[in-house]
């Protein structure tokens, strides 16, 4: 299949990526993915040096070093680059398969035209000479016809292989960019996005915003350091995701606060379910790593809000986050709604 070149080699990047990953024993997660498209593809002078550098001292490429890689030169606008390349890639290989069709058409009808003259030819000419000739030039014009046939549907298969991967690609990439690096879970871009569907569509009628956030993380931060203070978002991450399930949508919405959106869930439900995150968070001792010292009780705050008719974005966050302030103001690890 013939491609721009920007498209081809945007589609060489993406077939590259994989067989890469396994070289540096890295799983194909849509971080590690995302990290060497940009890697392999160039969009960043500095990060490709950083990697060359980490593969020419044959350094393993560490979970936190992906993390870091990805926050610093993927997201953002590179990430929506990379999904515009397999984009245009993906439409490009679809342009191809149409044209490979319509070039099909086109020569299925000229061998039925060869074919009619043919017919005619022999049904008006009685020289045994002229219908031999004639019979010998049918036969040609059908090999023809089948060879070429057999070379489109190789192309087409090829066609539909490449849309396959294609596809598959640009899901992975989609799916980083809507992702927290730190976490996995949601991004503040995805919470965004989700919020402005709940409002377009106007949600069921059980619909309801928990804000979480984490008490004193500062603290942690200025007593054991920001690694620590990284484990512990990740701890209550995982903790949100067991607790609360998959089937809600739960984002990190910046620094040390989450946000869950609970869809179809009476609201007294909402207060038990937050109230057992709370719980267990609180309950849990945390230790450093390779250490026995503990962090002593890290506990969460949360403001719970559910929506109204008359609400739009701005309002809707707005309530949840004044019961969030409330439940700081008065004490912390609780869980406060307001109406």
């Amino acid at each position: 299949m013939l491609h721009t070149q920007p498209t081809k080699q945007a589609a060489e990047y993406l077939r590259q990526v994989i067989p890469l990953l396994s070289q540096e024993n890295l799983p194909p997660t849509p971080i590690n993915y995302s990290v060497f498209y940009c890697y392999l593809s160039g969009f960043s002078s500095a990060l490709t040096q950083i990697i060359d550098g980490i593969r020419q001292d044959k350094k393993p490429f560490t979970l936190p070093l992906m993390l870091e890689l990805y926050e610093k030169y993927v997201l953002g606008s590179e990430t929506l680059e990379q999904q515009e390349k397999i984009q245009q890639t993906l439409e490009q290989v679809m342009r191809d398969a149409s044209e490979e069709v319509s070039k099909a058409t086109d020569e299925a009808s000229d061998y039925t035209s060869l074919i009619t003259q043919h017919s005619d030819t022999l049904s008006t000419d009685t020289d045994p000479h002229a219908m031999s000739l004639v019979l010998s030039q049918i036969l040609q014009d059908t090999r023809s016809m089948v060879k070429n046939n057999k070379l489109i549907q190789e192309r087409m298969q090829d066609t539909n292989h490449e849309i396959t991967k294609l596809k598959t690609e640009l899901a992975l990439v989609k799916e980083a960019a809507d992702q927290d690096a730190l976490t996995g879970l949601k991004n503040r871009g995805a919470f965004d996005q989700k919020m402005k569907h709940l409002l377009t569509t106007r949600a069921p009628k059980d619909c309801t915003l928990v804000i979480i956030d984490i008490d004193h993380f500062k603290r942690i931060n200025d007593s054991f350091g920001h690694l620590v203070g990284d484990r512990v978002i990740r701890y209550i991450s995982s903790l949100l995701t067991q607790l609360i399930g998959n089937k809600h949508f739960i984002s990190r919405y910046g620094g040390e606060e989450f946000t869950v959106i609970l869809e179809g869930v009476p609201l007294q439900e909402v207060k038990s379910l937050t109230n057992k995150v709370r719980i267990a968070m609180a309950n849990s001792k945390l230790q450093r790593k390779g250490s026995q010292d503990t962090l002593g009780q890290v506990t969460l705050s949360a403001g719970v809000a559910s929506l109204s008719s008359d609400d739009d974005m701005e309002s809707f966050i707005a309530r949840a986050d004044k019961a969030l302030y409330q439940a700081k103001k008065t004490g912390r690890n609780k869980v406060v709604y307001l109406t």
